[in-house]
Formats: structure tokens, sequence, C-alpha cells
């Protein structure tokens, strides 16, 4: 197996392999070597990894480890005239026990990704680029078939890393964008459903399990929203994160965060017969919610505080 032909990123895997598979002495099979190759010579982002991973097995175990992406190159029997290249996802390209894979290569490479996924260092997604070759022998050469189809399959390779490339940058830049919203809450189910609930409109949500922790994040996240229960820790627990955050003392540590709107979404007055609402002394948040609420009221509520 050939080393990394792109820059190391830190410790870190890079997130797209291309891993070429077979053996260049045996005709056709050389066609991953080959692709490597080819891409060696390409301007490759530093997020890419090219690898010649020879015919399959264990020691591909650490190398596909954490990728968001691998792209195999394989030659395989696909019932095509020569030098047709397909495009698979694993599960298209392993047939069923009772039938034969597309290539030996790809058998070994499904056990590996097997075992991968049993200790919890699966790729997020793998797609194989498969070509069928003309011929299967002891020759050190493509057939003429492989050879004219290589810009092509160079090619597809390229655009299948582009495009995933793009798609991670947008969702990088949308999570960049999208609203912050800080939950603090000592509930998991509570903040759950939350979670659920906002991330359905797209908003980046945190949580805190108290007080504490809440304002700590607050000052770490700078939240553009904050959804506070009343009763955590301590029955007042809400009551007092909402004043130490808006404390008008000159030198409070949170005077940077006073515009921060605050929804206080508690079950308190159906707990218990207490009655609240939004004070500028005493509760100083500007919205008081009583649970249950449906989703649809959650996210018109929280937009038009975000709003406002």
């Amino acid at each position: 197996m050939s080393e990394s032909v792109s820059p190391v990123l830190g410790d870190e895997p890079r997130p797209v392999l291309v891993l070429g598979l077979g053996n260049p002495l045996y005709g056709d099979d050389g066609l991953g070597a080959a692709v490597v190759e080819r891409l060696q010579v390409e301007e490759l982002p530093p997020e890419v990894e090219v690898l010649d991973g020879g015919t399959a097995g264990l020691g591909l175990l650490d190398v596909i480890s954490g990728r968001q992406l691998v792209v195999v190159v394989d030659a395989a029997e696909i019932g095509r005239p020569a030098g047709t290249m397909m495009r698979f996802t694993l599960d298209e390209a392993i047939l069923p026990a009772e039938q034969a894979p597309l290539s030996p290569h790809q058998l070994g490479l499904a056990e590996v990704l097997a075992l991968a996924e049993r200790l919890e260092m699966a790729p997020a997604k793998v797609v194989i680029w498969a070509l069928q070759p003309a011929y299967l022998g002891w020759k050190q050469a493509l057939s003429p078939e492989v050879e004219e189809s290589l810009p092509g399959l160079v090619a597809a390779v390229l655009e299948e890393i582009g495009t995933t490339l793009s798609k991670e940058e947008t969702m990088a830049e949308k999570k960049e964008a999208a609203k912050k919203i800080l939950v603090v809450d000592d509930d998991p189910d509570t903040v759950e459903v939350i979670r659920m609930t906002l991330e359905s409109a797209d908003y980046d949500v945190i949580s805190a399990p108290n007080g504490e922790a809440g304002l700590k994040r607050v000052v770490e996240d700078k939240p553009d929203l904050i959804i506070l229960d009343v009763m955590m820790d301590t029955t007042t627990a809400g009551f007092q994160f909402s004043l130490t955050l808006r404390s008008t003392e000159p030198d409070s540590p949170y005077a940077d965060y006073h515009h921060i709107p605050i929804m206080m979404l508690t079950a308190i007055h159906t707990t218990t017969p207490l009655r609240f609402g939004p004070d500028n002394d005493y509760l100083p948040v500007d919205d008081f919610v009583e649970k249950p609420i449906s989703p649809e009221g959650l996210l018109e509520k929280v937009a038009k505080l975000l709003e406002a």
C-alpha cells in the first residue's frame, strides 16, 4: 500500500479517501493503482487522501476509520462491455451470500467495513466506482478498452470528491448562519423534544442542565435566544438565572449579554398554586410560556422573539 499523496491535516484523518484496489500485475485488475497514479498529478484539496489499497484486507481498517467519504475504485464484473464504468453504493455492490460479489476485493472490503461498524470506526459513506475489465491475467498492463476509459473514470472520481466537499461546505455555512438557542433545563427528555423541534427548523441548539452551567454557556457560546426552566437544581433556579443575566450592576460579568431574549418555558403553574409572569424587577424575561406547548407554538414564539 502506497503512502498518502496529500498533506497531513494534523493527526486527524482527512475527510475524503480515494482507495484504489487491485493488483497491477494482473491485467485490468491494476485499474485501482492506475487511477491512484493519475490522481497523484492532480491538485487535490487538502481534505482528500489518495491511497493504493492493493487487494484489500484487514490492514484497511485503520485507513478507512473516521472518514466522511471513502471512494473505492476497482475493476469489477458488471456484465457490461469492457471499459464501461458504473457507480455503486456498498450495499448495491455487495450481493447476498448466495450470489457472487462484483469483485473479490469488494468481499474483503465488506468484511473490513462490517468489522469497522462493530468497532464504531466505519466511514459515514462508501461509494464504489467499478469498471468492466477486458482481460484479467498475468500481464503488467491495462487493456486498450480500460486504458481508454481511464480519463473518464478519473473525472468521475474528481466530481464525486467535489460534490461531497461542496455539500460539507454548504452545511458548515448553513450551521454557522443558523440562530443559536440555549435550552437551560434539567429534564433530558424535555431538552431532547425541544432540540428536535428547533433543529427541524434549522436552529442550532445547545443545552445546560442548571443555571450555573447555563450562565457559563452564555459567555462561551453567545446564544441568540435562551429557553429557560424555573425549577431545576433548586425551585427558583430559573428566577436566579434571569436576575443574574439581567443584572444592572456595573461590574456584572454578564453586562454584554443583557440583550439576549429569554423565554421561560415551565410547568410551574400546573404543579403549584403560584402565578408568575414577566416582570422587570423580579422575573426579567421576555416571554413566559406554560408547558406543554405544541411544536408549532414553540416555533412561532421563538421566531417572534428572534425578530424582536
